[in-house]
């Protein structure tokens, strides 16, 4: 039985559409799902009933596995010529008898009741019929065994992947058998335990089939199947030349994937083969990008098998073409473990399932015999794979494998040790590579919360960012949640946007009968894929600009777009995360793009809130890392901290747009680096913002108990900004045109009599349950607390002493060295 998983693959194959599952229950009541008779003497029989065909069928499976394994598919198709031949001789000519490499398959369309009987009569007749020394089926086994021949392997070191797949092939060694030999090859196949039998059709039909098995005599006994000789698992990847197989220069990927259960193989081929599926947008992500060009899932009498064929273009292994290519094979190889082992193993729903969704019932019928003897492994439950590469020679024989030596032999020159010991070194130190993780992780385990939560940001945020590109890493993050959030069905994705981090946050409740593991790699898959693999979509990336440059024209978005490219010379996203008009209006979609390449190929950073366990949180973080492509060697870190231009301290105007409010920031920089500075200035803002802080006696209403006083200002705030590249404390005030000047007066004069050291106790005792009160809120909420985490807790806990508040306001709150930005809308004449 096999499954394709990819429509790319050749046509000969059965499609998509029979791979799937379902719940038990829900199965066990539906018409159309096989039941397996077995009747002593007798083949096992897969009874398909189901009405509306116009024509039943019968179908029969036999599996030849370790009968002349040295002949390869030579047997089966022997076989299977013979029982043809034999039916023809019989008028019976519209069966379709197809040999394999392990196994022939017969089906055949029922008109009638008495049809069906009899076909499976002469069937029986035909296969248990020794074979003569001058039988007349001997002409015809030879033209099959000839048309095998002129069909041979494109090399002998993808003798493995055909044992997968169970696809014919000669293998040079193609001679027709003798009567003695398929004599003796029909006795050891040609019976009880290598033979099934499936109806498909109305009632009456299978059970004329059923009736017709059981009135003829009993089949002897066949040869005991044999188990295949599985890989090991370690042994290195077999290198072929492809030369006129693939395009000159090019290479193909073959890796197989053995399962000791036949159902999680045919399972897993419909993820695997998905276009847009993990195997094929991880590819599709790699600096040499690699097509799924089919996947194929077979049914053995000993396991399943899962083949995947992936192709690499010429142009892009010009150079470093071993380590390409080693990556994509271990990244495949990667896919179809993870994809075996995720799949569920429900063997009766699942072979059910196969057979009921052919339309056709020869189709259905073949099926459900083949299905009766796929059968398990013996031994644990594991996945063996192995890997085969094949290179196809240049047109100028000039490409190399690798260009360390000036000898390297071309790419797809004809095997040689050197060309087979360049690509298995570097497929061992992609696999060495695979096995490290690339992403730092912070998790904790929240039991009891309704739903998981993760954060995946680079560390970098906004540090490789300049004026020409300011925000360019928000739209990557904008984008990327647009993107992944369509596809993301009940679960919420947010962009995270900060000077320090750029990223996705995923969160979302577990679905019915998920397990906590699965419910992490879910959410977790989601955020990974869409950050560090999937290309962006040009659309939304243009709608994510527009709407961030619609933004960034606010009044307070320009006031730090401003203020950042006075602290932050060259670098306003420093400041404000979002960007500028000017640097989102001059980025382009190359420059996104290469901006979204950055964030991948740098450091990460996840963080987890499980509601589960400890396991369940380890599940999301694998997940994560499983997405981000990785080379051996290769170093993942920001880029250097540039030297940034002095800040001048002096006031710049900013005009609005008519009929905007006036305001103002002041600003002073604070050391960077400087952790006690930054801890000093949260607790100086905090005395000077809020009811009844400092700016509210300076620039507010009357407050109870002073004097009384007019407002010079509406609104006025104090934080601290641009940790940890650029940081400063930032008072804002929003004010009537008329008094804006007034107070900004009174807010640096206030700050002269703070660095001459009037704070008191007080102010600080306010400031201290100010901070409290600002940080119960994200303790409460699950988002804030997934971004502490990943930030990791800020050293706050206790409150600087008074004599250092003031020793801060004496060093740092100087007038000389405020940055003021003056925001008002335009004047008319």
């Amino acid at each position: 039985m096999r499954c394709l998983g990819s429509a790319a693959a050749v046509a000969v194959l059965i499609g998509t559409s029979s791979c799937g599952g379902a719940g038990g229950k829900e199965l066990a009541s539906r018409p159309g799902i096989p039941r397996v008779s077995v009747v002593a003497g007798r083949p096992p029989l897969s009874v398909v009933e189901r009405e509306g065909d116009a024509w039943g069928a019968l179908a029969i499976a036999v599996a030849t596995q370790g009968i002349a394994p040295e002949r390869g598919a030579t047997a089966a198709v022997a076989l299977a010529a013979l029982v043809e031949d034999r039916l023809a001789a019989r008028g019976i000519t519209e069966a379709v008898v197809v040999g394999g490499w392990d196994g022939w398959r017969l089906r055949r369309l029922a008109g009638s009741p008495a049809d069906a009987a009899s076909l499976v009569e002469w069937a029986r007749l035909t296969m248990l019929a020794p074979v003569m020394p001058n039988d007349p089926a001997l002409p015809a086994v030879g033209r099959k065994v000839a048309a095998l021949a002129r069909r041979p392997l494109a090399d002998r070191a993808v003798v493995d992947v055909v044992r997968c797949t169970g696809e014919a092939y000669g293998t040079g060694d193609e001679t027709a058998p003798s009567a003695a030999e398929l004599e003796a090859w029909r006795r050891a196949a040609h019976g009880l335990g290598r033979v099934a039998i499936a109806a498909a059709g109305n009632a009456a039909i299978v059970n004329a089939v059923a009736e017709a098995l059981k009135r003829g005599p009993a089949w002897p006994l066949a040869v005991a199947n044999a188990q295949s000789a599985w890989p090991t698992g370690n042994e290195p990847a077999a290198v072929y030349d492809a030369s006129g197989e693939i395009a000159p220069g090019a290479a193909r990927v073959l890796i197989t994937a053995r399962s000791t259960e036949p159902e999680r193989a045919v399972a897993a081929a419909p993820g695997l083969g998905d276009p847009s599926g993990p195997l094929a947008s991880r590819l599709a992500a790699l600096e040499a990008p690699g097509h799924v060009r089919s996947v194929v899932a077979t049914a053995h009498v000993d396991g399943g098998c899962v083949a995947a064929t992936v192709d690499l273009s010429p142009r892009d292994l010009v150079s470093d073409a071993a380590a390409r290519i080693a990556t994509a094979a271990v990244l495949a190889r990667q896919e179809l473990a993870v994809e075996i082992s995720d799949s569920a193993s429900m063997p009766g729903e699942l072979r059910g399932l196969l057979a009921m969704r052919s339309s056709d019932p020869r189709e259905a019928a073949e099926r459900a015999a083949w299905w009766a003897l796929a059968g398990r492994h013996a031994g644990e439950n594991e996945t063996r794979l192995a890997v085969t590469v094949g290179v196809a020679a240049a047109r100028d024989g000039a490409s190399p494998v690798t260009g360390d030596a000036p000898d390297s032999p071309p790419l797809g020159a004809r095997p040689t040790p050197v060309l087979e010991g360049a690509i298995r070194a570097e497929i061992d130190r992609a696999t060495g590579a695979s096995r490290v993780p690339v992403i730092e992780a912070r998790t904790r385990v929240e039991r009891g919360q309704g739903e998981i939560w993760v954060l995946l940001a680079s560390t970098c945020g906004t540090l490789p960012e300049a004026i020409h590109d300011a925000g360019s890493g928000a739209v990557v993050a904008t984008a990327a949640a647009t993107q992944a959030a369509a596809a993301a069905d009940d679960a919420r994705i947010e962009p995270f946007i900060a000077t320090d981090g750029l990223g996705l946050m995923a969160h979302g409740p577990a679905h019915a009968g998920e397990s906590p593991p699965a419910h992490a790699r879910r959410l977790a898959d989601i955020a990974a894929r869409a950050l560090a693999a999937d290309a962006l979509v040009v659309e939304r990336v243009v709608r994510s600009r527009t709407t961030l440059l619609s933004r960034s024209r606010a009044p307070e978005e320009r006031a730090l777009g401003a203020l950042g490219s006075i602290l932050a010379p060259g670098h306003p996203s420093w400041i404000e995360p979002l960007g500028t008009s000017f640097g989102l209006g001059s980025a382009s979609d190359e420059a996104i793009a290469m901006r979204a390449a950055t964030i991948r190929a740098g450091p990460m950073r996840v963080a987890v809130l499980a509601n589960t366990n400890d396991a369940q949180a380890d599940a999301a973080v694998r997940a994560v890392d499983r997405w981000v492509a990785r080379r051996p060697g290769e170093a993942r870190v920001c880029p250097p901290l540039p030297t940034l231009a002095a800040v001048r301290p002096g006031t710049y105007a900013v005009e609005l747009t008519a009929g905007t409010q006036s305001q103002a920031l002041l600003a002073l920089p604070l050391p960077v680096g400087d952790e006690s500075a930054r801890i000093a200035a949260t607790w100086t803002a905090a005395m000077l913002g809020g009811q009844g802080g400092l700016l509210a006696r300076a620039v507010g209403a009357t407050v109870p108990g002073d004097p009384p006083s007019p407002a010079l200002a509406r609104a006025w705030s104090a934080t601290v900004v641009g940790a940890p590249r650029a940081p400063a404390l930032v008072i804002r005030l929003v004010a009537p045109d008329t008094t804006l000047d007034a107070a900004v007066a009174q807010t640096r004069a206030l700050l002269g009599r703070l660095q001459q050291g009037v704070l008191r106790e007080e102010d600080r005792a306010r400031a201290t349950m100010s901070l409290a009160r600002d940080s119960m809120a994200p303790s409460l909420d699950p988002r804030g607390r997934v971004i502490e985490l990943w930030r990791g807790p800020a050293p706050l806990a206790s409150s600087p002493p008074l004599d250092g508040l003031r020793a801060f306001a004496a060093t740092t709150l100087r007038d000389d060295a405020l940055v003021i930005i003056a925001l008002r809308p335009a004047r008319g004449e």
